[in-house]
């Protein structure tokens, strides 16, 4: 039997971010495992695209697929917006990074505090209501779930509030370029360059969570053309521009430059390779 158009959907998901994966994990030795540097989350996001991808092709290829397998697929479909949005505010506090105007843009501050909880919260929002829907035992039982819909409905706010909370502060970043590092005005470049493509993803979801479980607007039973061009498609040029900016940007060479006049070197530490390098995020 041949895949369907979400099988085909799927291989090319796996061709895709297979070597992305690789050249997220040299960005992650590069720069260090942090997650308050951004670059793991780009490799937590290949990697559940690629298992996401793999559980469909196996659900295709399955005469009875499990209840089990729906709902791992669901559930990988429903977080794969998350490490999208950790990875924004990793590259908002690394570009921050020294600036003295922009203390609030900061991994420990409490506006980031705040946004990381919400993520969270839409995060495991997101996993219940996948959950709960895959138990259902038709579309029409998943759309008259109350409590599942109820958080899919809070979660896909949630994320767009998130959204719009950090393009305004990569606009306050705009505002303040004079005081941010050379290399990492370049980095708020990408984060320019990325951003939209991400807020049509977030808007793909925030849809698909205010519309019923069948409408065009759901990942797994909706368009697969709006699928494509809002959800796929965005997520793969967004993480193509993270990378390629990681790759092409020498943020090592920041460690000493002149910031609003002021004079702000960046502690340096050894890897594992004995070079020494600035630390990717510091607080102060």
């Amino acid at each position: 039997m041949g895949l369907s158009h979400r099988g085909i959907v799927s291989v090319v998901q796996i061709a895709v971010y297979v070597p992305l994966l690789a050249l997220a994990a040299l960005l992650v030795f590069r720069h260090g495992f942090s997650r308050e540097s951004g670059w793991i989350f780009l490799a937590i996001f290949s990697i559940i695209r690629i298992v996401g991808a793999v559980l469909i092709l196996v659900i295709e290829n399955e005469p009875n697929p499990s209840v089990n397998l729906f709902t791992a697929s669901s559930i990988v479909v429903s977080i794969g917006l998350t490490p999208l949005l950790f990875a924004v505010m990793g590259f908002l506090g690394l570009v921050a990074q020294r600036a003295p105007r922009l203390d609030m843009i900061r991994a420990k501050s409490t506006l980031f505090r705040i946004l990381h909880v919400a993520i969270i919260i839409g995060l495991i929002l997101s996993i219940v209501a996948a959950v709960k829907l895959s138990s259902q035992s038709s579309l029409e039982d998943a759309d008259t779930s109350s409590e599942a819909t109820t958080f899919r409905k809070v979660a896909g706010i949630i994320f767009a509030v998130v959204y719009v909370v950090l393009a305004a502060l990569h606009i306050y970043c705009w505002i303040n370029r004079d005081q941010i590092l050379r290399h990492r005005r370049k980095l708020l470049i990408g984060l320019t360059l990325a951003l939209p493509f991400v807020g049509v993803r977030d808007l793909y979801s925030l849809i698909g969570s205010l519309k019923s479980f069948t409408s065009n607007f759901s990942p797994i039973n909706g368009s697969l053309t709006l699928y494509i061009a809002m959800s796929v498609v965005m997520e793969f040029i967004a993480v193509l521009i993270y990378v390629v900016f990681g790759l092409t940007i020498p943020l090592d060479l920041d460690s000493d430059e002149l910031v609003g006049e002021q004079s702000m070197p960046l502690r340096t530490v050894v890897n594992s390779s004995g070079q020494q390098y600035a630390p990717v995020y510091r607080t102060r």
